[in-house]
């Protein structure tokens, strides 16, 4: 008993394997030379040439791109703060974690430039039966070892767009963990600010408080003498509730900012107002803000850098699509291995078989070409919603940049007319009091006065709060403090062992700088286009 040998072919068998060969070999150069679809060029944005509203003249300052921003407010415990929430804060992590899928997402593309498909299979079988009357028994004994190897030739780029969206959604992953870091450090400022503002709002209210009673018993003593009405008293004791009133409501706004500190942070309630203990009050606004021009929002900015990788990503995947319309070449190998043996009285052995294939085929889309096109359609329609909102996000960032200059210039403006009354209703308090004592004015006049005071002295705390939230509302909308981080890792280190130790993530975890799936500084990213 014999099988036919896979060796055997006939001229013309071998004239088909030539020809395979022939079209591969044929085919190499050509892979990289053909990339349907457009080719991404940012798109257009309506920039200004300069800002409509301005600081001061004294408030203008030299760039200072990369630098944390907070340290201007001369607050060594707003600086911890800041720095805790990036080690710590979770959203944060997320957003980390976003540019590590991205980075693996890149690396399946990556592979599609090689054979796509492959399979190692082996086996082995052995029977043995006994025999029965005049046949003998038999032992047969049968092995095979195959790899099969498909590729898909990218021939009209469609992998390689893939490559490139991907490329672009990874650099969009990383600018969106950039626009996390900047959200991230402006709330914590913002929190941090407003607590210290009503601390200090707290702080006048309660030493207000301690005015009035005493105000209230000077008046109450001046009754029992037959100096002072009873409605005089009354007022006095009107006045102090009043001013008990404003407490609790700012107590309950402080709890606020300290819950929400804990939540930026990662931190228990109670472990922040150990954090916060011994703090310098309200951090002052910067005197020097440097705003630049319009054109340095593109790059500063991360969330205007993420939507212009957004609509690159898209850009690429109407390539992607349109190189489906084309014929696709394929190529397929087979190589095998096979090896069997039989043992019986009066049967033939046999030994080891080797079987190789090579083949070509060319598949051309026709039944759902129509299908196809109304693919490339959607593909399409995306990526012009992609450059909408690129030039729409170019806009708001635009406003949002006036907004913050008309904001902190209006505040500082309010902060110094405030001071001004400020000092004027405690002069005023003062000769009212002593007036009232010496019988020259009614109880009237020093009650207008105590609430004048107590009105302009929360003012005042208030007023120092909005100016320096409006300093780190500017510093957010022109897109600072991601630059201090451009070059740490997106996830901290407890996550990335936890990671390592429950999955093989290679070198995704920290890539090489040389690497494409290393992190890129949004100004290189910029500089590269």
């Amino acid at each position: 008993m014999t099988l036919p040998s896979a060796r055997r072919s006939t001229p013309r068998a071998r004239t088909s394997l030539c020809a395979c060969v022939a079209v591969c070999l044929l085919a190499l150069p050509l892979a990289g030379c053909v990339t349907v679809g457009p080719d991404f060029r940012t798109p257009d944005a309506t920039l200004e040439h300069q800002w409509l509203e301005s600081l001061p003249a004294d408030a203008h300052a030299s760039a200072a791109d990369g630098a944390a921003w907070w340290t201007a407010f001369n607050d060594p415990l707003l600086t911890a703060l800041e720095q805790r929430a990036y080690a710590r804060n979770l959203n944060l992590q997320v957003a980390g974690l976003h540019v590590l899928k991205a980075r693996a997402q890149l690396s399946i593309s990556d592979e599609n430039l090689f054979p796509q498909q492959g399979s190692v299979s082996g086996g082995a079988n052995h029977i043995n039966t006994s025999g029965v009357g005049p046949i003998p028994p038999t032992h047969l004994w049968a092995e095979h070892f195959r790899a099969n190897v498909s590729w898909e030739i990218d021939f009209w780029g469609k992998y390689r767009r893939q490559i490139e969206s991907d490329t672009a959604t990874l650099r969009g992953s990383e600018a969106a963990y950039d626009n996390a870091l900047v959200s991230l450090y402006g709330d914590v400022a913002n929190a941090y600010i407003d607590l210290r503002a009503i601390e200090q709002r707290l702080a006048v209210a309660q030493k207000n408080l301690q005015s009035v009673r005493e105000s209230l018993r000077l008046t109450t003593a001046r009754f029992n003498r037959g100096a002072a009405s009873q409605l005089d008293v009354e007022q006095a004791a009107t006045l102090v509730a009043e001013t008990e009133a404003q407490i609790p409501p700012l107590q309950k706004a402080r709890a606020q900012d300290r819950d929400t500190l804990a939540v930026l942070l990662a931190d228990p309630p109670d472990a922040i107002d150990a954090q916060l203990a011994g703090g310098t009050g309200i951090p002052v606004a910067p005197a020097r803000i440097d705003v630049g021009i319009p054109a340095d929002l593109l790059r500063r900015r991360p969330d205007v850098r993420q939507s212009a990788l957004n609509a690159a990503a898209q850009s690429a995947l109407i390539g992607v699509q349109k190189a489906k319309l084309y014929p696709s070449l394929s190529l397929t190998g087979l190589f095998g291995l096979s090896s069997s043996e039989q043992h019986g009285i009066g049967l033939t052995q046999w030994g080891s078989k080797t079987i190789g294939l090579v083949s070509a085929g060319i598949t051309v889309p026709i039944i759902e070409r129509g299908q196809l096109k109304n693919a490339v359609r959607i593909q399409d329609a995306a990526f012009q919603e992609a450059v909408l909102d690129y030039q729409g996000t170019v806009l708001q960032a635009q406003r949002e940049v006036e907004d913050a200059i008309a904001t902190l210039r209006t505040s500082l403006d309010a902060l110094a007319a405030t001071s001004r009354a400020a000092d004027a209703s405690q002069r005023a308090l003062r000769l009212a009091n002593a007036q009232y004592l010496s019988g020259s004015v009614t109880f009237d006049t020093v009650l207008d006065a105590s609430r004048s005071m107590l009105r302009d002295d929360d003012s005042l705390a208030q007023n120092q709060g909005l100016a320096a939230l409006a300093a780190v509302s500017l510093y957010r909308a022109l897109g600072g403090g991601w630059q201090v981080a451009s070059d740490q890792p997106v996830v901290s280190r407890t996550i990335s062992e936890e990671m390592a130790r429950r999955t093989d993530w290679g070198r995704l975890l920290a890539p090489p700088t040389n690497s494409p799936l290393a992190r890129t500084r949004g100004d290189q990213l910029e500089s590269e286009k």
